[in-house]
This record gives C-alpha cells, structure tokens and sequence, in this order.
C-alpha cells in the first residue's frame, strides 16, 4: 500500500496548478478589444447582396435580410426548376453573407454540402447555393464588397487563442 500513497503526492500538486493560472487568465480583459470592433461594422448597417443564378438572371435583396425563392412574396424571384416559393433567407452578419435554408423550402446545397434548414451558413466568395434540382445554382456577393474573409478569420484566431488560454491543463491534453 505505500506506493499508492507516495503515487498521490504528484497528483495534488498538479491539482494546484490550474487554480493559479485560473487566476492569471481572470486578469486580463480581452472581451474590450472584442467589443470595440462591433459597433463600428454595425454602424451603416450591412449593403445589399447581389444573387445571380443558372440563366443569368440577377437580383438584390437587402444585407439586413431578405429571402429567395419562385413565389411572389420572395424578396428575390428565383425562378429555377425546383425552387419553392420561399426556398432561402440570405443575410449580411458580421461582413459576411450567410444563407439558411427554410423548412419545406427543399434541396439546398452550399458546395458539396446539404444545408440543414434554420441554420444559417456563412458562404465564402464566389461559392455556389444549389437551390431545388440539380443544375439550379445562384451565387450571390456583397455589393460594397463587405468585410471579406480576412477580419472573420483574425476575430475566429483571436477567439479560438483566448478560448485555449482558459482551458484547464487536463482538457488540454485530451484535445491534442
């Protein structure tokens, strides 16, 4: 039985270490510099976002949000086969469009994936929004050109780092 006990001792201190860096992390403020970004890029409020599909047809709908599909009360008339009447809300967050598929709006696909409807997805330039049948695709870009992916991904960093800083030593290792 005594070398379970003598086994103990490293274990408590260890145990110690990560109420100190606990502490450490409590000290510094990163959430200022997260908020101070915020107000400046809701300040004008989000452009409007340009869709083109198969065909070339073209239209606007507005970066606060609007949807897409074949129906009137679509803020864009798409009318390709397959398309319902409301198929897609597409939004301007963060500088970014993202698209979310409605329910019984029916295929949806954002490169290779199928979209899963109430979520929405961020798109990256240029990529295509497979609506309905296969071969029905819209793009759509920010018209005053947004944020880019550039800001999204420093913010994404910034966060992720900050996310580890607060990790226990023990979580640490398991996601290694």
């Amino acid at each position: 039985s005594m070398p379970s006990a003598s086994s103990a001792v490293p274990r408590w201190t260890a145990r110690r270490a990560p109420s100190s860096r606990r502490r450490v992390s409590s000290d510094r403020t990163p959430a200022r510099a997260l908020g101070s970004s915020s107000p400046t890029a809701a300040a004008g409020g989000p452009g409007p976002i340009r869709v083109t599909w198969t065909g070339g047809g073209s239209a606007e709908v507005p970066g606060t949000g609007g949807t897409l599909g074949a129906g009137a009360g679509a803020d864009a008339r798409v009318t390709l086969p397959g398309v319902a009447d409301a198929h897609v809300k597409l939004e301007v967050k963060q500088g970014r469009v993202f698209v979310t598929a409605l329910k019984g709006g029916g295929r949806v696909t954002l490169g290779d994936s199928s979209l899963f409807p109430g979520v929405a997805y961020a798109v990256k330039e240029g990529a295509t929004i497979g609506l309905g049948e296969e071969g029905s695709e819209v793009t759509v870009e920010q018209v005053d050109g947004g944020a880019g992916t550039s800001g999204i991904d420093m913010m994404s960093k910034m966060m992720q780092m900050q996310f580890e800083a607060t990790l226990k030593p023990e979580i640490k290792k398991a996601l290694e």
